[in-house]
């Protein structure tokens, strides 16, 4: 109840700032002019007001797409406001291992370095899809394509880090929603991923948005244990109507987010612990940790085990070496 009040008021925390908070104003005393950032998710909603603030704050960008189009008209935007802003749109479909894989030697070939990757691209879809990797499409989108990028972008990340001295980020936006999900996690994930299932949307978004919490403390772990200079945390952005509904559009949507107004944050709200957590200096070294409205808080029991986090990892990095369409099977 107190946690709410606090919410409602928009209450600042330990870091000065709380859930009334907007991305302008978390980093107003940023300087991201040798910084370059890749962004998933950037053509609209969080995605894009996180964009338009680091690209404010003299950020270098990359905008990955599977709609390249609608990335072209969001760098519009953004240069039209900052017309010094340097971004590069490059194709991307992260439901797609192969896809994912060009991605990464693509960039890799424009020799920039990479200072922050923001793992923000999310779908909520209502209807079961598997993707062209067999994998439940939701899934494959929310986690196992940012996991697999992440891991192909350590290399460049860490090399960054080393010649600049300056830490390498890595922020992926998960959803309190996470906490939602019970159960095991990899059978519930085979479940889905076949092509006739009983299929709850809501769980499995719920699941997608759990693996990335988990991803983020085995990965911190690991960073730690060889030394690199980068470090790797998740945040909640709050509830906001974005393009994320957009599967869900109509009149039971539309009255629930009118019932519900006064807990819904602006888009630059919600934009603002992604931006606090991805510049503010007091991070430095923080890693492995789960953040809502600008401050630290805890994750779901699911969501702070270590052993979980470990058996995921290992069931990811078989799914993203498996061929295409060979069928979901990452423990055999």
């Amino acid at each position: 109840m107190i946690e709410t009040g606090r919410y409602l008021l928009g209450a600042a925390g330990a870091s000065g700032f709380g859930s009334k908070s907007t991305a302008d104003e978390v980093t107003e005393n940023c300087d991201l002019r040798s910084t370059t950032a890749i962004i998933t998710g950037a053509t609209s909603g969080i995605g894009a007001e996180t964009a338009r603030v680091l690209a404010k704050r003299g950020a270098r960008l990359i905008f990955p797409a599977r709609n390249v189009k609608a990335a072209e008209e969001a760098k519009g935007r953004i240069v039209s406001e900052f017309p010094e802003t340097e971004i590069v749109v490059m194709e991307l479909d992260l439901s797609s291992i192969s896809s994912v894989r060009s991605f990464v030697a693509d960039f890799e070939s424009l020799d920039l370095p990479l200072h922050l990757l923001i793992n923000n691209a999310g779908k909520l879809a209502h209807e079961h899809a598997i993707s062209e990797d067999g994998i439940e499409m939701t899934f494959a989108t929310n986690y196992l394509g940012h996991f697999l990028l992440t891991n192909l972008l350590l290399k460049k990340m860490i090399q960054t880090a080393e010649e600049t001295g300056v830490q390498g980020r890595i922020v992926n936006v998960t959803s309190g929603i996470h906490g939602w999900f019970t159960g095991d996690l990899i059978e519930y994930l085979r479940l889905i991923s076949q092509p006739k299932c009983q299929f709850d949307a809501t769980r499995a978004y719920a699941l997608s948005k759990l693996a990335n919490v988990l991803h983020t403390k085995e990965l911190s772990s690991r960073l730690q244990k060889i030394g690199a200079n980068v470090t790797v945390n998740c945040v909640h952005p709050g509830v906001v109507k974005t393009r994320l509904t957009r599967d869900r559009e109509g009149l039971l949507t539309d009255l629930v987010f009118f019932l519900t107004s006064k807990l819904l944050k602006t888009v630059s709200q919600a934009a603002a612990t992604t931006c606090y957590v991805a510049t503010n200096p007091s991070l430095v070294n923080v890693s492995g940790k789960y953040f809502t409205d600008c401050n630290e808080t805890t994750p779901s029991g699911l969501g702070s085990s270590s052993s979980e986090a470990t058996k995921l990892w290992a069931a990811s990095e078989i799914l993203v070496t498996q061929h295409s369409k060979a069928g979901f099977d990452p423990l055999n």
